[in-house]
């Protein structure tokens, strides 16, 4: 039986919207809005990844400055979907000043990532071990790329299923279920702000 030959570079995308840790948090989320997107890797000025940073750790970051209790799921740049993010950044940025908070006071420093030459086959297993929707791509401690579970879904989909050593149809479902579920999840987040900013 045939095992995939795509490989992390064959599926990645290579244009990424990378921040430094001493990025206003302000500036950060005018990057979000401005490029769609709902998380970036954090790079020094070298461009070695030291961590990783996303909407939701904003979110929680005001909560916790303004003293809010809220539920905001926890997700995160492996995890976060893009939903109706540009309406919820744009809201926040509209009513919250973060002064003179950083990228690192809030990022995340621990990184899941991959190598260039990892097989779609290793991608799929650290998603589905992680339960993590997308995966930074390294080369020599450099961010190259980022793969997604959707990046996956469609290499799959444009092969058919067949076999391999790890992406079986049961998998790529799973993947699926969890995309969806991730997706219901931003749905809630929004509600969630919507209801933050309503208490000002």
């Amino acid at each position: 039986m045939a095992t995939y030959k795509f490989v992390a570079k064959d599926l990645m995308t290579e244009k990424v919207v990378c921040v430094h840790p001493e990025t206003p948090i302000n500036d950060l989320i005018k990057i979000l809005v401005k490029n769609h997107i709902t998380g970036a890797p954090v790079v020094e000025k070298r461009g070695r990844l030291v961590g990783v940073v996303s909407k939701t750790d904003i979110v929680e970051y005001d909560e916790k400055t303004s003293k809010k209790r809220g539920s905001v799921a926890k997700k995160s740049f492996y995890s976060d979907t893009n939903g109706k993010l540009k309406k919820d950044l744009d809201k926040l940025l509209e009513t919250k000043n973060f002064g003179k908070a950083l990228v690192k006071d809030i990022m995340t420093s621990h990184v899941i990532t991959a190598q260039a030459e990892d097989t779609i086959d290793r991608l799929a297993k650290i998603m589905y071990d992680k339960k993590i929707h997308r995966v930074i791509i390294q080369d020599k401690e450099q961010v190259i790329g980022v793969v997604s579970t959707l990046d996956i879904l469609h290499a799959v989909s444009t092969m058919g299923y067949g076999s391999s050593a790890f992406v079986t149809e049961e998998a790529i479902l799973d993947l699926q279920e969890r995309l969806e579920a991730a997706e219901k999840s931003i749905l809630s987040l929004r509600d969630i702000l919507d209801r933050i900013h309503g208490e000002k």
